[in-house]
C-alpha cells in the first residue's frame, strides 16, 4: 500500500500514482485531491468493517477514468487520499478537537495541518519520485515539468491552506517548490449547509451555519446542499451524492455579488423537471449504478469530521482564501511583506451545470478577485466549462484531461 510521510508524528496519506509517460523526462505531475466523501482509492485491503459491509467489491477512485489517458498528454497523475479517508491516518483526538473549534484559533489551525500535509506531501514525491522540475523549451516560451497541484470539490478547502501559509513551510521546501510548483487548479471549488441542529451552539458559528471554502453566505433560490449527522451514513452519501452529481440549468458567473442576486424561481436539477429528460443530463451516480457509487466513496467521514469541517467558521475560510489568492504577501520575519512563489499561477474551473453551492463559489472568487489590488493579488484564470457538471471529470474523461494538459 503506498503512503507518503507528511510530519514527525507518523501521519501517512495514501496515494496512487499512473507512472511516469514511457521514455519522457520533462513530463508534469499533477496531483489530484478528492472532493468530499468521493474519495483516491485504497487498497481493497484497507477497509474498516463498516465499510466492507457498505461495498462489496474492491475500491474504485473517482480520478481512475482519466488515468488511461494521461501518458499521451504527458502527464503523470498522482491520486492523494486526505487525512480520514482509507489509507490514509484517520484524525487523532486532538485534530478533532481542532475540528471542533471551540476558539478561532483552533480552527484556524485545523485547515493549516491539513494544508501543510499537502505540501509535506508534494515535496516528498518530488524528491522521492526524483520527478522532473520546471524547464523552458528552447526557442519558445512553453514551459515542461513542474507539479501542478488539482483540488476538486470540498477537497479545496484543504488545498487552498496550502497556499493560504505557505509562509510556514520550512525554507528547504519553499525552495524546492520554486523549481517545481507550476500551478493551482480549483476545480468546482463548493460550499455546503451544514445540519443546523449542530452548529448553533459553537464558537463563531450561531448566525448562520452555512460553511463555504470562500467564507460567503449563498443567495436565495440557488440552492443548498444541507447536510443532517443523525440520517444514516448510506443515506447521507446517497442524498449528497445525487445533489452535487446531478445536472442544472446552465449558469453564467454574475457582475456583482453586493448585494447578491437572487433566483427566482429557484434553481433546480433538471432531472426534477416534469418534461423528458436527455439521458445525457441523467445525475452521473444514476450511470454509475449502486455499486460504483459504493466503491467511489467513504461513507465514514460523515460520521462527524465531515461535519465539522463544514461548520467552520466563515472567518477562517474567508481569510484562507484572501492570503492565497488576493493578498499573498507574508513577513519574512524583517518586517518586509515578500510573496511565496510569486510565479505560480492559479486556475478556477468551474462547470456551468453544477449545483449552486459550486457555482457560487466560483462567483465570489471571481468577483473578489477582480476588487484585489493588482500588485498582490496571484495570476488567476477562469475557465467556464460549457454543458457539464460537476462531475466532467467521470463523465468526459479524455476531454477533461486534454483540457488540463491545455492549463497545467
Amino acid at each position: 500500500m503506498p503512503t507518503a510521510p507528511v510530519d514527525d508524528k507518523g501521519t501517512v496519506l495514501y496515494y496512487e500514482d499512473s507512472g511516469a509517460p514511457p521514455g519522457s523526462t520533462n513530463y508534469i505531475t499533477v496531483v489530484l485531491i478528492h472532493g468530499t466523501c468521493f474519495h483516491s482509492g485504497t487498497s481493497p485491503s484497507i477497509v474498516t468493517p463498516l465499510h466492507t459491509a457498505y461495498s462489496h467489491s474492491a475500491l474504485a477512485a473517482v480520478y481512475r477514468p482519466m488515468i488511461p489517458f494521461a501518458a499521451e498528454r504527458n502527464l503523470r497523475f498522482v491520486l492523494l487520499n486526505l487525512r480520514d479517508y482509507p489509507g490514509s491516518t484517520p484524525y487523532s483526538a486532538d485534530d478533532m478537537e481542532d475540528l471542533h473549534g471551540s476558539t478561532l484559533e483552533r480552527q484556524v489551525r485545523a485547515l493549516q495541518t491539513g494544508g501543510l500535509e499537502i505540501a509535506a506531501f508534494v515535496r516528498w514525491f518530488i524528491e522521492t519520485e526524483d520527478t522532473p522540475p520546471i524547464r523552458e523549451v528552447s526557442g519558445s516560451q512553453a514551459l515542461v515539468g513542474g507539479v501542478s497541484v488539482l483540488a476538486w470539490s470540498g477537497g479545496t478547502c484543504a488545498a487552498v491552506a496550502t497556499f493560504a501559509h505557505a509562509d510556514k513551510l520550512p525554507e528547504a521546501t519553499r525552495r524546492l517548490f520554486d523549481a517545481h510548483l507550476r500551478s493551482f487548479i480549483m476545480y468546482g471549488a463548493y460550499r455546503v449547509s451544514a445540519d443546523p441542529g449542530r452548529a448553533t451552539h459553537r464558537f463563531h458559528r450561531f448566525e448562520d451555519p452555512s460553511v463555504t471554502v470562500v467564507g460567503e453566505a449563498r443567495p436565495p433560490g440557488l440552492g443548498a446542499l444541507v447536510r443532517n449527522q443523525a440520517a444514516p451514513l448510506d443515506v447521507q452519501v446517497a442524498e449528497f451524492a445525487l445533489t452535487i452529481g446531478s445536472y442544472y440549468p446552465p449558469f453564467a458567473l454574475p457582475d456583482s455579488i453586493d448585494p447578491p442576486p437572487v433566483y427566482d424561481p429557484p434553481r433546480r436539477a433538471v432531472h426534477l423537471s416534469a418534461d423528458p429528460v436527455d439521458p445525457k443530463y441523467i445525475p452521473t451516480i444514476t450511470k454509475m449504478g449502486p455499486r460504483v457509487l459504493r466503491d467511489v466513496t467513504y461513507p465514514e467521514v460523515f460520521t462527524e469530521s465531515q461535519h465539522l469541517l463544514w461548520a467552520l467558521s466563515y472567518d477562517v475560510y474567508r481569510q484562507n482564501l484572501s492570503r492565497a489568492l488576493f493578498d499573498c504577501r507574508f513577513d519574512d520575519g524583517s518586517g518586509i511583506l515578500t510573496e511565496v512563489w510569486p510565479a505560480l499561477r492559479v486556475h478556477v474551473v468551474w462547470c456551468d451545470r453544477s449545483p449552486g453551492d459550486v457555482l457560487w463559489a466560483s462567483a465570489v472568487i471571481h468577483v473578489r478577485y477582480k476588487d484585489a489590488e493588482p500588485k498582490h493579488r496571484r495570476s488567476v484564470e477562469f475557465h467556464k466549462l460549457e454543458d457539464a457538471n460537476h462531475f466532467v471529470h467521470w463523465e468526459e474523461p479524455e476531454k477533461f484531461v486534454a483540457f488540463l494538459a491545455g492549463i497545467v
